[in-house]
């Protein structure tokens, strides 16, 4: 990290956020974009080299009616870009497309107003459909650029665009292509939506003479406190669902990067504005049937890569629904927070089981070996994926591959290698096609029986089981890294 003391040259700030999936209006536990729009009138009106950038996923979140599905969201966004270029300042908003944006359709190229970023996603002869770039001359004389990318091979992007003869071609490719149209840069900065690994891949590939400073990454909804450092590249994220933003300050010289200090901003109403939309909400409801009652935060969006309570509660509720020894689901498939306030409980009613779920996946269930539960596990260790409910395990990432699961217990009782298990899991990830990332087995490895229960529809019937559920935030202890 570049130290923060006073020397030549130009500020910089971005503001930062990736995934906000839909979560652009207020409720009682968290902000909306209107918030949003405050800081950054505040802050450009101050710092003349500000950015605002959103590095892909507006849509795909809140339970809405069909109809409005990505519709709102781009009208909100819209607004949003609408208010900020009545103050001038809307040539300072960026956003790069992420995977969400294709879960309807293609968007038309003039649908955000805003401009969608995206370089790598072209034409049948090699345009860019999207903004491939944007070049910002600042009022204090920088140049500042901004690519976007979006990943390669997504099967959900790609079925979408072959409709349109449209491809995806090499991240890498188009970054060097619109560098060589940009010209000299005082500061390059690339909004990628991908997986970590890939961004970080990309940022090996990159050769310095590029020049490129900064990533601004999404899809992964990690917080990175301090950014990454890949090939002398700085890598940010922030989250996701609108609960934080990042904010760079940078000081940039001839060209170059000179100092930088980065924040994590954590976003929740004002005590006043919770107790407003907490009434609002109780009017909402009053159609709504109550059904359980929440003791203690459910929170599984910002605890990914571990255990944690909404995934305790997802497959205790897919084990009790088919009685298979252990259950798992994919950390990525717990898409909301439900926290609880101090003195407070929280009233479950009958549609957020739909918004804890929104995928409508069904769930399948298999005949494992001891051996390939290890292997999972084993998996998990070096990229974790899977929360799990009737199994208990301890890692230790210091020994090698194939070691790092020193303990593992199912129903109370060491696994035995040559023993066979029944598991349940999401219909998603047992696909061919995801086995090795979600489950680190090879596709065909296990045959997998379909059930006729709904994901969501398991989970309202377990918690009205439950009537009142209370799991502590950061799970029960059934997954323990050693220190």
């Amino acid at each position: 990290m570049l130290s923060a003391t006073a020397v030549r040259g130009e500020t910089v700030t971005l503001v930062y956020q990736n995934d906000l999936h839909g979560w652009l209006f207020p409720s009682s536990t968290r902000t909306g974009i209107d918030r949003t729009l405050l800081v950054l009138t505040q802050l450009f009106e101050k710092e003349q080299s500000a950015f605002y950038a959103v590095s892909g996923d507006l849509f795909g979140g809140p339970l809405l009616p069909e109809n409005m599905k990505s519709v709102s969201e781009l009208a909100i966004w819209n607004r949003f870009s609408k208010e900020l270029r009545a103050l001038g300042l809307g040539n300072r908003v960026l956003i790069s497309a992420g995977n969400h944006e294709f879960d309807y359709g293609l968007p038309a190229r003039d649908a955000f107003s805003s401009g969608l970023l995206c370089a790598n996603l072209v034409t049948e002869d090699n345009r860019s459909y999207y903004v491939p770039y944007r070049i910002v001359n600042t009022k204090e004389g920088l140049k500042v650029g901004f690519i976007g990318l979006l990943m390669e091979d997504s099967p959900r992007i790609l079925s979408v665009i072959a409709k349109k003869r449209l491809k995806m071609v090499s991240m890498l490719t188009s970054v060097e292509k619109a560098l060589a149209e940009m010209g000299s840069l005082d500061l390059t900065v690339l909004m990628v939506h991908d997986h970590i690994y890939d961004i970080i891949r990309l940022a090996d590939g990159l050769s310095a003479e590029l020049g490129v400073d900064i990533i601004l990454s999404g899809h992964n909804h990690e917080v990175f406190d301090q950014p990454l450092v890949q090939n002398g590249i700085y890598i940010f994220q922030a989250g996701a669902m609108n609960n934080c933003y990042g904010q760079v300050d940078l000081v940039v010289d001839k060209g170059r990067v000179v100092s930088l200090k980065n924040k994590i901003v954590y976003l929740k109403p004002s005590p006043l504005e919770h107790i407003m939309l907490r009434v609002k909400e109780k009017v909402d409801e009053l159609d709504g049937k109550t059904v359980a009652i929440l003791k203690q935060s459910l929170l599984g969006t910002f605890l990914r890569g571990q255990e944690n309570s909404l995934g305790d509660f997802v497959t205790d509720a897919f084990r009790w629904a088919t009685g298979k020894d252990v259950a798992m689901t994919n950390s990525a498939s717990l898409r909301i927070d439900f926290p609880v306030y101090p003195g407070e409980v929280f009233e479950l009613k009958e549609g957020h089981f739909k918004t804890m779920a929104p995928f409508q996946n069904h769930l399948v269930t298999g005949k494992l070996t001891g051996a390939q539960i290890i292997q999972i596990l084993e998996g998990d260790a070096v990229m974790f994926q899977n929360q799990v409910s009737g199994l208990t395990y301890k890692i230790d990432r210091r020994q090698p591959p194939g070691k790092r699961v020193v303990e593992a217990k199912i129903g109370g009782a060491p696994i035995r290698m040559s023993r066979i298990y029944t598991l349940t899991h999401n219909s998603y990830c047992t696909r061919d096609e995801n086995m090795e990332r979600h489950l680190h087995l090879k596709p065909g490895s296990v045959k997998w029986k379909p059930t006729t229960l709904v994901d969501s529809e398991v989970l309202y019937n377990y918690a009205r089981h439950l009537k009142v559920i209370e799991y502590p935030s950061e799970g029960e202890g059934r997954i323990v890294t050693v220190p």
